[in-house]
């Protein structure tokens, strides 16, 4: 009986957490709506690993530190690139910390850093996670939290564009279902109800879920009367004074999305999730619109406005010595946003729209508008053939620097007005370098550190003695991909290496697979901006520099390794770099290598396989660490016959049962605590085995000759003992 409980003690507790954990995920479900954040799966697998711990019940001394190293390492996932073991971004994150320690204290919340603020948030998670447990396990109500979801939920539903119709119903279901369970709970506790072991909470419980599915079914399909009241949100919009947006150039707010005019950039934006268009492709990468030459200090414009014929291929990107993989696409504009242009990857070989469309293309911005019969026309669909590239880095470090004059008139403008500062900034970061493609790659991750945050609403607009990137590096150093992509093309400019700034979207989340294409859904939130920079004998090279942001460009050492390594290495587990990838190679043999794509990657698989495995090994270590002490003790004492054996056994007896629970009480003597042991244990072993311990030690018997008599006595107890 007793151990039949103790199993469904259990079931109760997975019940609980499970029903708990689903309904704090919808606070969390909103946060990709109503804020920047854009990696909320990342909260709802540490909350998860949370309410998973406490599940456990591990000891504090062993939950701590596991649940520290999570958080440190969702931390890592979202805001810091490069394997987490190499441990290259802790020095920034430790001076961000103390950084941020000393903002906090002064009060000066507003300078807090995403990281810090991120960190924070998870703190928060955590509190919440171990109140859960309180109100839970301990207090058995959840009644207060429950209500104040329901308000938040509808407080976000009328004042943001998140949709909770389906949230309130999850909400009443789930709310429900726990307040039933948490009574019935309360009531076998107050009332002392034991049931057989599997016929709780199952009987109880399924007349209540019955009851509520069956309400919120009727419930939903139900017809629904009008409104009773005014929508609250014009009204407060109007008495605020806080009208429609007025777009990056007033003072309003913007909404994320691709923009024709980008000549005055700066500002606050908020998310927007509206669907765009999906694409089924077979290699992953960047949506480009166009590029654009004339930095103005303000943003950007195109010295070309002309439109000419499309001749069936884009802009060439890439020279002929870069390795080019063919590849085709289809794109379906099954969104809101009407877009006269064609929407591509790169560079593009061949487009069919499947229409009498003509096709034109501006021929310095790349960006090939769509027309018929003169007028702009919108497709719904079409296909397209491209090439995408597999740059060299020994090609890019050895590239000369004779630049066309083409390219360099056009590509290295400036204006007279941007500071001096900006240029010696630019010298300052690539001192240490000698090519100009190790020089980019230092002012790209020059904003991994030094101040920079991703930030979409405290974000400056330049006034008219300001400079858009000046103000950024030295003055806000808060923006998103346009601070980026624009401070980086200008510090690549001022010396002498020709670079434009590009516009278009990220590749957007995956949504299913069929075959060799993938789908990918693009939505407004993906509107986009970064950098490409000129290489003779290579091209246009594409580079991040957006904190957060990971170029989707393929990049190795060199060609020829691949070559050498076929013609010098008959042996088939030596082959080319990409079956090199999948063999297992000795760290001797990584280290050595001279590409980074043939060595071995920790992802975040490996880590949570890591991690699920040392919770698997916790969690049987824990259930069974009190049968094997009794097993240990057992074959500890067994076989001796010495005259300390009697006395050690019977007080490492005692240790057992109260380690089980069974608690000798401070003024108890050892005959009334072998009576509750007995009634515990139901057998009259324990008084047996305590009248014959006193018996042999207060009259003198030899304590080997009573240890022989005890001993079966002695085992006995402890086998019933329930781990």
């Amino acid at each position: 009986m007793q151990q039949g409980n103790e199993k469904t003690d259990w079931l109760y507790a997975l019940l609980l957490y499970g029903l708990g954990f689903l309904l704090f995920w919808e606070w969390l479900r909103p946060l990709s709506i109503i804020s920047d954040t854009g990696q909320t799966e990342i909260f709802i697998l540490f909350t998860a690993f949370l309410f998973l711990l406490s599940y456990f019940q591990l000891p504090f001394w062993l939950s701590f530190p596991i649940k520290g190293v999570a958080l440190v390492y969702a931390l890592h996932a979202m805001f810091f690139p490069g394997p987490f073991f190499e441990f290259l971004w802790v020095d920034y994150f430790l001076s961000d910390f103390s950084q941020n320690v000393g903002f906090l204290f002064d009060g000066s919340f507003d300078r807090l850093s995403n990281v810090f603020r991120t960190f924070l948030f998870f703190i928060l998670l955590w509190l919440i996670s171990y109140l859960m447990q309180y109100w839970l396990i301990q207090t058995r109500r959840i009644f207060l939290f429950l209500l104040v979801t329901i308000v938040y939920i509808s407080v976000i539903d009328t004042f943001t564009t998140y949709q909770a119709d389906n949230a309130i119903i999850r909400i009443v279901i789930i709310g429900f279902v726990l307040l039933g369970l948490l009574q019935i709970l309360r009531i076998q506790e107050q009332e002392g109800v034991i049931f057989s072991k599997g016929r709780f909470p199952v009987y109880w419980l399924m007349p209540l879920v019955v009851v509520i599915a069956f309400s919120s079914i009727f419930g939903y399909i139900a017809p629904k009367a009008e409104p009773q009241w005014p929508d609250p949100v014009p009204f407060l919009k109007k008495t605020t004074g806080d009208g429609d947006g007025e777009g990056r150039n007033g003072n309003g707010i913007s909404k994320i999305g691709y923009g024709e005019d980008d000549s005055q950039l700066g500002g606050p934006f908020v998310m927007d999730d509206t669907p765009i268009f999906t694409a089924q492709i077979q290699d992953r990468g960047y949506w480009r619109v166009e590029t654009k030459d004339v930095y103005t200090g303000k943003g950007w414009e195109s010295s070309v406005q002309d439109r000419v014929i499309f001749e069936g291929s884009t802009e060439t990107l890439f020279e002929d010595g870069v390795e080019l993989e063919a590849f085709d696409m289809k794109m379906n504009m099954t969104g809101n946003e009407e877009f006269d242009f064609i929407v591509h990857p790169g560079q593009v070989t061949n487009i069919e729209t499947g229409a009498e469309v003509q096709l034109l293309e501006n021929p310095l911005t790349g960006k090939v508008f769509t027309q018929n019969l003169g007028e702009s026309i919108v497709l719904d669909n079409y296909k397209l053939d491209y090439e995408s590239p597999t740059f060299s880095e020994k090609m890019l470090r050895e590239a000369p620097v004779n630049y066309p004059d083409r390219l360099a008139n056009t590509y290295l403008q400036l204006p007279e007005s941007l500071p001096e500062r900006v240029g010696d900034l630019a010298e300052e970061i690539t001192v240490e370098e000698e090519n100009p493609y190790d020089k980019a790659r230092a002012i790209e991750n020059y904003f991994v550190g030094n101040g920079f945050v991703y930030e979409t609403m405290d974000v400056a607009v330049p006034g008219d003695n300001d400079d858009y990137v000046d103000q950024f590096l030295f003055e806000t150093q808060l923006g998103y991909c346009d601070n980026f992509s624009s401070s980086m093309t200008v510090l690549l400019r001022s010396l002498g290496i020709p670079a434009r700034w590009v516009k278009g979207f990220t590749e957007g989340e995956f949504v299913a697979a069929a075959g060799d294409y993938r789908e990918y859904e693009v939505t407004n939130n993906n509107a986009h901006s970064w950098v490409e920079a000129y290489f003779p004998e290579v091209g246009w090279v594409p580079f991040e520099p957006t904190r957060g942001f990971t170029n989707q460009a393929d990049f190795v050492s060199d060609y020829s390794d691949d070559e050498a390594t076929n013609s010098e290495a008959p042996d088939p587990a030596q082959t080319e770099e990409e079956q090199a990838q999948q063999q297992e190679q000795t760290p001797e043999e990584q280290a050595s290598s001279g590409s980074s794509s043939v060595s071995f990657e920790w992802t975040v698989w490996y880590t949570v396989v890591l991690v699920l495995i040392l919770l698997l090994l916790g969690y049987v270590v824990f259930k069974n660490y009190k049968k094997w002490l009794k097993r240990l003790v057992i074959s500890r004492y067994k076989k001796r016959d010495d005259g300390k054996v009697l006395s050690e056994a019977y007080f490492r007896l005692l240790w057992l049962l109260d380690l089980h629970g069974i608690k000798r009480g401070e003024n108890q003597t050892l005959r009334e605590y072998a009576v509750q042991v007995d009634s515990k244990l139901q057998t009259e072993d324990m008084k047996e085995l305590t009248r014959r311990y006193e018996e042999n030690y207060y009259r003198g018997k030899a304590n080997s000759d009573g240890w022989n008599e005890m001993k079966e006595l002695w085992e006995n107890l402890i086998k019933k003992m329930q781990s």
